[in-house]
């Protein structure tokens, strides 16, 4: 039994730079079919995209690491490459149901105003779904990593972020009144999320939980774990490091800003808080890089 049509297909995938080539490209067939769908796509998605968008320039969102992500999904397939071509492209309209069912149901959910973790849900089966029919399941299959790694950039973790921020909060808190104490600053802990140094107030906010930085380590961890092929234990410390990892360097970070506002000024607290925090930041993407070096990571 024949395969659908665009199974088999001939189709030159990538036009020469010239306009008569370019003009001959989009005449085909299988290459207007392609463009249809990724529009349906982008207009069934539009407004998950959209949001996506404003979340990752949100200076409050903890989505800041977004931008990155699709570079990230081009390096991933980009060190995958060896894999990938090792399976021809094979086009195919098999999966178009499933497409379009991913299609309906991302307009039922925004519709019915469901979840956005839901909508990300539908986006990424789509995607993924489209990637199979353009190439065919195997090189798809291949690609996947990379198509799923859009996870991390998509606000596909609000639920987790919700249930789990407050005690992030605590955690951060508690960490830095211990280093603050160690370090002879006499700090009184007003409440969970309150410390009270002599001249300066510490009152760490949801926004300081350090939810932010464990989205970024964590999607950080993922990236590594796709192209740096460390054997699993290696991975298994990775992942383990991650949400520590987060806590101890974001309550070194609020530490210092309760440092410089005790012992300087509040204008300069706040100053680091706004800009000073990326050291700290740094310095938990350099441990994490570290690590994964000592762990076998060539790079």
């Amino acid at each position: 039994m024949s395969s659908p049509a665009l199974e088999g297909s001939q189709t030159s995938w990538f036009p020469q730079l010239n306009v008569d080539s370019l003009l001959n490209w989009l005449k085909q067939r299988e290459v207007q079919i392609g463009f249809l769908l990724i529009a349906l796509l982008f207009a069934v998605f539009w407004q998950l995209m959209s949001f996506t968008f404003r979340y990752w320039f949100d200076m409050d969102s903890y989505y800041q690491h977004g931008p990155l992500v699709p570079f990230a999904m081009g390096y991933i397939l980009y060190a995958h490459r060896e894999r990938i071509n090792k399976y021809e492209v094979k086009p195919t309209l098999l999966p178009l149901p499933l497409f379009i069912g991913f299609l309906i149901m991302g307009v039922v959910s925004a519709w019915a105003f469901l979840f956005v973790p839901v909508q990300c849900f539908f986006l990424v089966g789509a995607l993924c779904t489209l990637a199979w029919m353009i190439y065919g399941f195997k090189r798809a299959w291949a690609m996947s990593p990379a198509l799923l790694f859009s996870l991390v950039g998509l606000p596909f973790w609000n639920r987790v972020i919700d249930d789990n921020t407050n005690q992030l909060q605590i955690w951060s808190t508690g960490g830095a009144f211990k280093i603050l104490e160690i370090i002879g600053m006499h700090p009184f802990r007003q409440s969970a999320t309150s410390i009270q140094l002599g001249n300066f107030p510490l009152e760490v906010a949801a926004a300081c939980s350090g939810m932010k930085l464990t989205l970024a380590l964590l999607s950080s961890v993922i990236f590594i774990m796709l192209i740096a092929r460390l054997k699993w234990w290696g991975n298994l410390v990775l992942i383990g490091m991650t949400l520590p990892l987060a806590v101890a360097i974001n309550s070194l970070r609020i530490a210092i800003i309760g440092l410089f506002g005790d012992l300087v000024s509040s204008e300069a607290g706040y100053m680091f808080h706004d800009y000073g925090s990326y050291l700290t930041l740094i310095l938990a993407f350099w441990i994490l890089y570290a690590t994964a070096k000592k762990l076998g990571w060539k790079v």
